[in-house]
C-alpha cells in the first residue's frame, strides 16, 4: 500500500452540514498525520460546501458546475496527492481507526460495510428491512462473516456501495466509466468493472455509518434520482433483471387493456396497489413491529423509485437523457 500513504477524497454536492460533521473526524483519526490527505471535490454547489472544508484545512477542488459523481470522483482520483484512493461519501461516519484497519488487511480494493441503527429513526428501519431482505443472507454483514468477496461470478444480489471505497489509483481510472451522465449507475458499473480486474473485499473491520436523509422532501428526491439509476445497470438489456422488467411493462399493459374492456375491471385494479403494498410490507419485515412502519413509508418511496425509472426510460427513449439532472 505505497508505504501507507493514503488520498481520503470526498465527493461534495451541497453537503455542507454532513461535511461539518465527518471532516472533524478524518483530521482527528489515529493514523500519522503526514502520511494522509483530506480533499474535497465540490461539484458545483450552492451553499457553502467548499468554504466548510477549507475551514478544516482540507484541500478543496471546485468544478464551476454540477457535472455529476462520476466526473467528481476522478477529478479527486487525478487531484490526489496518493495513489491509495480513500473514498467516502460526505453523509458517512467512520471510526478513528480507519485508515489503520486498511493498512492491516494489507489489500485493495477494499469496501467498507454500512453498519444499521433500525431503531434509529422510522426512516433506518425502512432501510434496514429493505437491504435485510433485498440481500439475503448478506446483509447486515455482521451476521454473516466478516469478510465478503465481491467477483464476477459473485456480484449481482451481494451489498455494495462506494460509501466507503479503498482503491489504487491505477486500478480506480482504468476502471473509469465512459459514460459519464447522471442517469448511469456510478456505483454499480464502476464496481462491476473493477472486479472484472481484481475482486473486491467488503470487510466489517470497515465499519461506517450512513446518515440517511430525514426530510420527506430530501428522501423522495434522493429516491427519484436513484431510479434511473437502477434502470441503467438492472434493467438495461443484458442487466440481471431485464426480462423481469419487459414481463412486467407486458403485464402492466395487458391490465390496463382489460380495463377499457372489461367493464368492473377498474374495481380490480383499484384492489391491486393495496394488496401488493400489504404483501410487500409483510415479505419486507422482520418484526410484527416493522409491518406498520412498512405499510406506511414503503408506498411513497416506492412511487418516488419507479416514477425514477419511468421518467429515465422516457428521457432514453427521446434521445434526451440530459433530462436527467440533480
Amino acid at each position: 500500500m505505497e508505504n501507507g500513504y493514503f488520498s481520503i477524497v470526498i465527493p461534495a454536492y451541497n453537503c455542507a452540514e454532513h461535511l461539518k460533521l465527518l471532516l472533524p473526524t478524518l483530521v482527528d483519526l489515529d493514523y500519522p498525520k503526514s502520511k494522509y490527505e483530506i480533499l474535497v471535490v465540490d461539484d458545483g454547489s450552492q451553499d457553502d460546501s467548499a468554504d466548510c472544508a477549507k475551514g478544516f484545512g482540507t484541500r478543496v477542488i471546485v468544478h464551476e458546475k454540477n457535472l455529476g459523481r462520476v466526473i467528481t470522483r476522478e477529478t479527486g482520483a487525478r487531484g490526489a496527492r496518493h495513489d491509495n484512493l480513500v473514498f467516502i461519501d460526505a453523509r458517512c461516519r467512520v471510526s478513528k481507526n480507519l485508515l489503520t484497519e486498511a493498512l492491516e488487511l494489507n489489500y485493495l480494493p477494499l469496501m467498507g460495510v454500512g453498519t444499521a441503527n433500525k431503531n434509529g429513526s422510522s426512516v433506518e428501519r425502512l432501510f434496514y428491512c429493505i437491504r435485510r431482505r433485498v440481500y439475503a443472507p448478506y446483509e447486515p454483514q455482521h451476521k454473516y462473516a466478516d469478510e465478503l468477496w465481491l467477483r464476477t461470478d459473485a456480484f449481482d444480489g451481494r451489498p455494495k456501495g462506494t460509501g466507503l471505497l479503498i482503491i489504487d489509483r491505477c486500478l480506480f481510472l482504468s476502471c473509469a466509466l465512459s459514460e459519464k451522465g447522471q442517469d448511469v449507475s456510478d456505483d454499480t458499473r464502476l464496481l462491476k468493472n473493477i472486479v472484472k480486474k481484481k475482486a473486491i473485499l467488503r470487510h466489517t473491520r470497515l465499519s461506517f455509518f450512513y446518515e440517511h436523509r430525514q426530510s420527506w422532501r430530501e428522501l423522495l428526491k434522493h429516491t427519484f434520482f436513484r431510479g434511473p439509476k437502477f434502470l441503467d445497470y438492472y434493467l438495461s438489456p443484458g442487466g440481471p433483471l431485464f426480462s423481469v422488467y419487459i414481463l412486467s411493462m407486458v403485464i402492466i399493459t395487458i391490465i390496463v387493456g382489460l380495463a377499457f374492456a372489461i367493464p368492473w375491471m377498474p374495481y380490480v385494479l383499484a384492489g391491486i396497489p393495496i394488496t401488493l403494498c400489504f404483501f410487500t410490507a409483510a415479505y419486507l419485515s422482520e418484526e410484527i413491529a416493522d409491518l406498520p412502519y412498512l405499510l406506511l413509508l414503503f408506498p411513497p418511496i416506492a412511487l418516488a423509485f419507479v416514477s425514477g425509472i419511468l421518467t429515465a426510460q422516457l428521457s432514453r427513449l427521446c434521445r434526451s437523457r440530459h433530462w436527467i439532472r440533480h
